[in-house]
Formats: structure tokens, sequence, C-alpha cells
């Protein structure tokens, strides 16, 4: 399993989307914001929800290969989206900003989604992808079939974890990437276009 020492660290916890907002100022400027795309999001709900809801930016928009939590009505949502393939639901350029979290792992070919995310975004793109601990497997990488994991696999089988995004193909497409401090095993990356 992964544990990324090479990586410089960003501290997420615990509170996440405090650094996913300093990131967004950073690279795009918070007010230069007025379109956002969160995908594979499901059932989880949106990351940030509540801040995007609130947001004063003309479209919001969520889809998921499966199935979308029900959502305020100024979102527009899909299913049936499949993250390779977001440039057949979305034009190029679409969004000021696409966030993709805790969804690649289970993408079977990563490189093409992070591709996909960067070609429908206009601004910025941020990707956050969690390791084996986080879906059902020990130290010792055997899968645990009374995990949670597999009771949410055995309901949505895109849920399976596949693996992480490769360093190399984020750096590839240029990204910044990072692993969070803690465990040293959820990588962080965004793309500022």
């Amino acid at each position: 399993m992964p544990q990324y020492a090479e990586l410089p660290t960003i501290l997420m916890h615990p509170h996440p989307e405090r650094v996913v907002r300093q990131i967004i100022e950073l690279f795009a400027g918070m007010d230069q914001v007025d379109s956002i795309l969160d995908v594979g999001s499901g059932h989880g709900g949106v990351f940030d929800y509540d801040f995007w809801n609130r947001a004063d930016i003309s479209r919001r928009a969520t889809c998921d290969i499966h199935s979308v939590r029900e959502m305020e009505e100024e979102w527009e949502v899909q299913t049936g989206v499949d993250v390779q393939r977001l440039s057949d639901f979305y034009e190029p350029d679409s969004f000021d900003y696409v966030q993709c979290m805790e969804v690649l792992e289970h993408v079977p070919d990563r490189r093409r989604a992070l591709e996909q995310l960067c070609v429908v975004a206009r601004k910025l793109v941020v990707i956050t992808s969690a390791d084996e601990l986080h879906h059902g497997f020990d130290e010792q990488g055997d899968f645990d079939p009374d995990s949670a994991q597999a009771r949410c696999e055995a309901v949505n089988p895109h849920q399976r974890y596949i693996e992480q995004p490769s360093v190399s193909d984020l750096r590839d497409l240029g990204f910044a990437v990072f692993v969070e401090r803690t465990a040293r095993r959820q990588l962080i990356a965004w793309r500022s276009l």
C-alpha cells in the first residue's frame, strides 16, 4: 500500500473544506468562480454542499454514474455520467471549478478520467483520492468481506476500489500533487488551467 513519503504534505483534517477553499482562492480566486461541477458525489452528497448552496454563482451541477442524492432545485443533476466520458455530457470549458472527491480510486481508467475533468474545467480542477485502508482493506492488503465497503459494493458495483491515480499521471497532466499529512495515504491534487 502506498505511503507517498516523497510527496509534500498538506493538513486536511479536521476541516478539509477549508483547505479546498484556500486552494480555490489561491489558484482561481473565489470571486472568479461562477460555476461548479461536482463529479461522482453520489449519495454521499456534494463536497462542501452548504458552502456551494450559499455561494453567489450562476451554475451548480453534480453528476454520478450510479445515483445522486436529492439536491436543491438550483442544482443540475445528471446520473449515468461516467467520469471517463465527461465530454459526452458537458461541453469543453463548461465550469470554472470542477471537483472530484474520493472518486478516481473507483475508476478503471484514472488517467482518462483526469483528462476529462480538465476538458470540462475552465479554471481549476481539484481531486482527492483515498487508499485501500479507506476501502475495506487491512495493512496486509486483505479485503474484509464484512466491511462497510463490502456492503457498499453490494449495492453499487461502481464503488469497488481499484487503485489511486498514479502520481506520475497527475504530474504529467500538470497537477500539483500532495498527500494528507497525518496518515500520508490520501492524495490531494489540483490543476490550475
